[in-house]
Parts: C-alpha cells; sequence; structure tokens
C-alpha cells in the first residue's frame, strides 16, 4: 500500500525523522494507527459501558457504580 502524507503533515513527519525519534515515515504512519486504533477502543468499551449501565448491569457499591461482571 502507497500512502500520500497531506502537505500540512509533512513537515511534522520530516521533523520526527530527523530528530530520530522514528526511523522512518512509514514508522511515524504505523505509531499514528496504533494511536488511532487505541483511542478506537477505547471509544467502544467506554460505550460498551454506558450502555450496561443503561440497561441495569450496574450496581451502587459504597456510593460508586460498577458493572457487574460475566
Amino acid at each position: 500500500m502507497t500512502v500520500q502524507i497531506p502537505s500540512d503533515f509533512a513537515p511534522f513527519v520530516k521533523r520526527l525523522v530527523d530528530s530520530r525519534r522514528f526511523l522512518s515515515e512509514e514508522d511515524v504512519i504505523a505509531e499514528g494507527l496504533r494511536m488511532l486504533r487505541a483511542s478506537e477502543t477505547l471509544k467502544y468499551e467506554v460505550e460498551k459501558g454506558f450502555d450496561e449501565l443503561d440497561r441495569g448491569l450496574g450496581a451502587d457499591v459504597d456510593g460508586l457504580i460498577v458493572l457487574h461482571t460475566k
């Protein structure tokens, strides 16, 4: 796969590679994708937790709402 880095990101990517924070542009993109995946996973888990609370699967324990585990 070939990816074109948008021109407004190019200086940032170049700076990261030039400073040896990353070895290549590909490494910068891969790290960005890892961070996006982690963010999306967190978003999914939070939404799942709120859905479970909405379905009444939580319990009040010492003033804290906790989810029942399966």
